[in-house]
């Protein structure tokens, strides 16, 4: 009902008049009992009522033919308080009319039960294309743009449509449907033989129609004292995957999309929304249409909706950039060679870096300092003053020693193109020079190698 006529049934609250002139002007008294007169006494009478009254014509000829074609009398059960209806039914049937006022309804909603993908909170920015027929330059046929979106849907095919009679739309739902893609279809309900005539072409079997559910919904219509005028549904739209919609002017049959001038819109984004929630009451308000029953096709035996399958993410990481931690035990991983020199890859996968020799071994191979002798402050400078005996060549330790004092000493006078070796050389060749000062003997070099080894330890400890 309008708000008008909810008004009118208040208790002692008659609202003032709405003039037409308005644009909240929807309901008119003069106007129902001008219908009731043309369904009980023809077009004369009704003409003749808005004349008495210097009423306007609110009828066209075509809208008067489709009232009086389309009226429905209400069920002589319904109109006469369940008297005739006693006659026929048992005598514990009563007709509930006029007494029964339940404030929701005792009708199950039905369910979406092949499945409806949820709707997030935010799905992007609204995004709008616009289709014609005849087609703009260099835009494709809104039949093209209709196929496509139902080809490439992979959740869900919603449809309210007033006719649905095109051969291969009709293909492309029922393929979608093998895929297992549910589609839901709401057809109007004087468009739903045409939809059965066609699909009885097709000769459809029970694998197009397991994921597959047809309803049928009114139009709003208008209520008379002697009967019902029924509405139509003229919605027409299309919901894809809970994410994208296609509504417009297109009806899915032959002669709309071959004769009929059409202009549709795409959008996608947050205003589907709206679409998912009108689509959701129609089908609430909806009945069955049993498209099994209709066809005399036995039902499949329920079981778990097969999904179109959806291709898993590589578990491996492609890129030479990218490593997969949690595949790191896996043999077949591959590691470029360049991350080994990070070491927080190395530590990633379970390697420490590091030397190849124990730390452990490493001190055990160091004698324990002694305390006299931790005194040293800087062991590195000493090692200048040291000039090892030329008759000790059998001891490493003390070649390197001599290499890297001779090395000191002559960085220090500028002589950087002679080697250490050729220095070593020149101290053998000249023992007539003052050996006592720039030389040591074997006890007094093992003395001083100890020392400096010890220091060598302490000055690690400390740091």
């Amino acid at each position: 009902m309008a708000e008008s006529q909810l008004l009118c049934m208040e208790d002692g609250l008659i609202p003032a008049a709405v003039p037409e002139s308005k644009p909240e002007f929807y309901y008119s008294e003069q106007h129902r009992a001008a219908l009731e007169l043309l369904i009980t006494d023809g077009d004369g009478a009704f003409k003749t009522l808005l004349k008495d009254e210097n009423s306007q014509d609110f009828l066209s000829a075509r809208e008067i033919k489709a009232i009086t074609s389309s009226f429905v009398k209400y069920k002589p059960e319904e109109d006469d308080g369940g008297a005739a209806a006693s006659q026929d039914k048992p005598a514990d049937a009563e007709s509930l009319r006029s007494t029964y006022w339940p404030q929701m309804s005792d009708i199950e909603v039905p369910p979406l039960d092949i499945g409806w993908p949820s709707s997030g909170l935010f799905k992007g920015v609204n995004r709008v294309s616009v289709y014609t027929h005849p087609p703009k330059e260099n835009s494709p046929h809104i039949k093209e743009v209709a196929r496509k979106l139902i080809h490439e849907s992979c959740k869900v095919v919603a449809i309210v449509m007033d006719l649905l009679t095109d051969l291969q739309i009709l293909r492309d739902l029922f393929e979608a449907s093998k895929r297992g893609v549910p589609v839901y279809i709401v057809l109007d309900e004087q468009g739903a033989p045409h939809f059965l005539d066609m699909c009885g072409r097709l000769q459809v079997g029970a694998r197009e129609l397991k994921n597959v559910r047809t309803r049928t919904v009114k139009g709003i219509g208008l209520n008379l004292s002697v009967g019902r005028i029924p509405g139509n549904v003229n919605s027409k739209y299309m919901l894809i995957d809970g994410d994208k919609v296609m509504f417009g002017t297109y009806s899915f049959s032959w002669s709309s999309y071959r004769m009929d001038r059409n202009m549709i819109t795409v959008m996608s984004g947050q205003v589907v929304d709206f679409y998912d929630n009108d689509f959701r009451e129609l089908y609430a308000n909806s009945d069955k249409l049993d498209l099994f029953k209709e066809f005399h096709i036995s039902k499949p035996q329920t079981g778990t909706l097969s999904r179109a399958a959806v291709p898993k993410r590589t578990t491996v990481a492609t890129s030479r950039f990218q490593v997969n931690l949690g595949d790191a035990s896996r043999g077949d991983l591959k590691v470029p060679a360049h991350k080994y020199h990070n070491p927080k890859y190395l530590l990633a996968l379970g390697q420490i870096p590091g030397p190849s020799e124990p730390l452990q071994d490493f001190f055990n191979k160091m004698e324990p300092p002694d305390p006299a002798e931790q005194d040293l402050e800087n062991p590195t400078e000493d090692l200048e003053n040291i000039t090892p005996a030329p008759s000790q060549p059998e001891k490493k330790e003390s070649k390197r020693l001599k290499k890297l004092s001779f090395n000191t000493k002559q960085r220090k006078k500028g002589k950087k193109n002679q080697t250490s070796d050729e220095v070593v050389e020149d101290n053998v060749a000249n023992p007539s020079d003052d050996a006592s000062k720039n030389t040591l003997t074997r006890d007094e070099a093992q003395n001083s190698l100890k020392k400096k080894k010890r220091g060598f330890m302490s000055f690690f400890r400390r740091s």
